[in-house]
């Protein structure tokens, strides 16, 4: 698989059966791998093997639907127990999360979707970078997260309606632009970290020009 490239294979089955990490096809998928902070530093390489916050992400899609499905290792969470998930939680990147950045073909806005540990989540349409946010957007979101403390990992299963990006889903070989982020733990040590770094000099997901690319095969 290319680095900057991720395969999303197309799959018959509905999203409620592969919102199950023990599903066979995620198996089959390549990963995409967290490990690296937003300005390019390999954070394997600065914290060692033994480093706590290691994700990896793989893709299905079928005609009505993009699933990614997180897998997050942690030592401890940054989370707020009190915020809900019938609604979607302005703030909710000030806590540890994973963020799925997607701009489908052409188009010149782009979509972020941020889901927390307790499955607490956000959409939004980007128009202009940190300039013009689509609140209202409804991504029609299908989440489930499950969180393994005994094992020290979190899941995430999201799945995004294509209906609600653009008419019509993709063709097979189209590419689409996405990135993959996941922030998490406290400052001073809060880690910002990126599948395709964004190599600004501050934390900035932000940055289309840096997405890779999200390629919708067949099965």
């Amino acid at each position: 698989m290319p680095e900057n490239a991720l395969f999303s294979y197309r799959t018959p089955e509905p999203g409620k059966t592969l919102f199950d990490p023990q599903n066979q096809l995620w198996e089959k998928c390549e990963i995409a791998t967290i490990d690296r902070y937003w300005n390019g530093q390999s954070a394997l390489r600065e914290k060692g093997y033994n480093w706590a916050n290691l994700t990896h992400v793989r893709s299905l899609w079928n005609e009505h639907h993009v699933f990614f499905y997180f897998e997050s290792w942690f030592d401890s969470l940054n989370v707020d127990s009190e915020w809900g998930t019938e609604s979607a939680t302005e703030g909710l990147w000030n806590k540890d999360v994973v963020e799925v950045f997607l701009r489908p073909g052409k188009a010149t806005n782009y979509f972020e979707i941020d889901a927390s540990p307790l499955g607490q989540w956000m959409d939004l349409r980007i128009l202009k970078p940190r300039e013009e946010v689509d609140l209202r957007w409804n991504s029609n979101l299908e989440l489930e997260t499950v969180l393994n403390k005994d094992e020290c990992i979190w899941r995430a299963f999201l799945g995004l309606s294509f209906q609600s990006m653009r008419k019509s889903p993709p063709e097979v070989g189209e590419a689409w632009r996405v990135n993959l982020y996941r922030i998490a733990g406290k400052e001073p040590d809060r880690e910002y970290l990126a599948w395709r770094p964004t190599f600004t000099e501050q934390p900035d997901f932000h940055r289309p020009s840096a997405f890779g690319h999200l390629i919708f095969l067949d099965d």
